[in-house]
């Protein structure tokens, strides 16, 4: 980085500035406190390091800690992996968090450190970026249940993906499908692949050892087209696992669900689901981010539907859906959408339950995937709080890593305030509390469109609830995605 402070150009014209320092807390409360982070954690990001020191290029990391509810980590490791083995190393730490929610973390790894910027959600959900001068990264830290420390069994669906930094499509794989863990560990399953282009049907075998005293095991897999895959694995609850990919070599990622409400059929994907991808294109990591909704009669259709997607940079907004599906008994689907104008997309899903899937997405030059969770009711009235918000990508700008998290307001009605926000672009960092306001507008299949004075003058959200959904910016240039969810005062 040739500097740490500089203002950055906008599509609205405005201007977002960025800083090694930090301004002011807002007025806006949501009662958190220190004491509101409490408890066992387990937290996965990724992001790219761009200080020749620290080394170059993407990087994926993982990892638990014990937070005490007075600001203190008093125990954890970090696993952290850069196209090598991995390196795992025992942490301790320090926090403090404001009324709104926000607040910094700061992790010890023997003599260096990492520092989050932190948003708290609900139910001990934590949004966090990493707030260092030599890299940024985005993520999730989730509260544990401990008494679940236990070796995983069950039917798991899941979703995994790996990429590699020189050749992002080619070198990249998405993979959905089932997994029966037994009691000793075993793994038996069937998935679908999306390796070097070309869909894949493939069994699945493996193990999974018993996890230790911090919730962590490994995981071997291997696929019936002679791949095999290692992980890290880390328990959040008896039903979910998340992972880590430790082969070297590609940067992956993975999260397993127990699978509920088996045997499916057609009538198993009724009403609206919302859905969130991203993945890779033939040229850029991380160059396609999709959202939308499709409502399905229970019965093979796609009766209508809306789609929005942004590949490497241009974007397509709000396009009208149509299509069809079949669902076997295993809860494997195929589910094609045509959006208006455009060809047919096909995903591959996986039910974890009628109301959510996993699903990667069949194209040629992609390595997308996601998930899709069942929409309940959305009011415009209802869209009132306080909301934490997470941003995560790349854009024209210069330098063009960018991630933000922190605290947004809709009123209801039509106005949006992005009223305390962290930002880490490059390196270049800060703490942002001037009320950048807009406005949005709620459409069909709970579309909420927004524009933020300084920041975006195209963000699209896709509310699966009133309480939370996925975003992405349709700015020109724009490959950036998110999350936002409501805060629940403690």
């Amino acid at each position: 980085m040739a500097a740490l402070s500089f203002a950055l150009a906008c599509t609205t014209g405005k201007t977002e500035t960025t800083s090694s320092g930090t301004s002011s807390q807002p007025a806006s409360a949501a009662g958190f406190s220190t004491s509101s982070l409490k408890g066992n954690y387990v937290y996965r990001l990724a992001g790219n390091y761009f200080n020749l020191q620290s080394g170059d290029g993407p990087y994926e990391r993982a990892g638990t800690f014990i937070a005490d509810g007075n600001g203190n980590i008093t125990s954890g490791v970090d696993d952290f992996v850069q196209s090598s083995a991995p390196s795992s190393n025992p942490i301790v730490g320090n926090y403090a968090i404001s009324s709104d929610g926000t607040g910094k973390l700061t992790i010890n790894l023997g003599n260096s450190q990492l520092i989050f910027a932190i948003t708290m959600v609900a139910d001990g959900t934590v949004y966090l970026i990493e707030f260092d001068t030599t890299a940024t990264g985005a993520g999730v830290a989730v509260l544990q249940d401990a008494s679940a420390f236990q070796p995983p069994t069950g039917t798991f669906a899941f979703r995994f993906h790996s990429n590699q930094a020189n050749i992002p499509s080619q070198g990249s794989v998405s993979r959905v499908g089932t997994m029966a863990v037994t009691s000793k560990g075993s793994v038996a399953g069937s998935e679908d692949i999306v390796r070097v282009n070309a869909l894949s049907s493939l069994t699945l075998t493996g193990s999974l050892s018993a996890p230790d005293s911090t919730g962590k095991g490994t995981a071997i897999f291997s696929d019936s087209a002679g791949f095999t895959l290692n992980y890290f694995y880390y328990v959040i609850d008896s039903n979910t696992l998340t992972f880590l990919e430790t082969d070297e070599g590609p940067l992956g990622d993975g999260r397993a669900e127990m699978q509920t409400g088996a045997p499916f059929s057609d009538s198993s994907l009724s009403n609206v689901f919302v859905f969130h991808s991203l993945g890779e294109t033939e040229t850029t990591l991380d160059g396609v981010n999709s959202v939308g909704a499709l409502h399905s009669d229970g019965k093979g259709n796609v009766t209508l539907g809306s789609y929005d997607s942004v590949q490497d940079g241009v974007p397509t907004v709000n396009a009208s859906l149509s299509g069809t599906y079949s669902i076997d008994s295993s809860g494997r689907a195929v589910i094609d959408l045509t959006p208006q104008g455009s060809t047919t997309i096909e995903f591959i899903a996986w039910m974890v339950s009628p109301s959510r899937a996993f699903f990667l997405v069949n194209v040629a030059g992609l390595a997308e995937d996601g998930a899709m969770d069942q929409q309940q009711t959305i009011t415009a009235g209802s869209l009132n709080g306080q909301y934490s918000i997470l941003m995560y990508g790349h854009d024209q700008q210069t330098p063009p890593l960018v991630d933000r998290v922190g605290v947004i307001t809709l009123n209801g009605s039509s106005v949006i305030t992005l009223t305390d926000y962290f930002i880490n672009r490059n390196g270049s960092r800060n703490q942002i509390s001037t009320d950048p306001v807009g406005t949005y507008n709620l459409g069909a299949n709970g579309r909420l469109s927004a524009s933020i004075t300084g920041v975006t003058s195209a963000m699209v959200l896709y509310m699966t609830s009133n309480n939370s959904g996925y975003l992405i910016l349709e700015d020109t240039g724009e490959d950036v995605s998110g999350s936002i969810a409501l805060q629940v005062t403690p």
